[in-house]
């Protein structure tokens, strides 16, 4: 599947690709429904159908 760099909230990958059937997602993926849960409450995004987990925010560069 190519999501053409798209990045989602893995629940608006989950309501996209599986209906918001988040137990069909696990199963997908072949964990289960807890490690989902876990997942979405770490706030782990989709970019091009791979998942991340956010490890620290980025500072701007500062000016000169």
């Amino acid at each position: 599947m190519t999501n053409n760099n798209k990045t989602y909230t893995l629940l608006e990958y989950i309501d996209k690709e599986f209906g918001g059937n988040q137990a069909a997602f696990a199963r997908a993926q072949d964990v289960k429904r807890p490690q989902v849960t876990q997942w979405l409450n770490k706030d782990f995004i989709v970019v091009d159908g791979a998942l991340y987990s956010h490890r620290r925010d980025l500072e701007k560069r500062l000016a000169d």
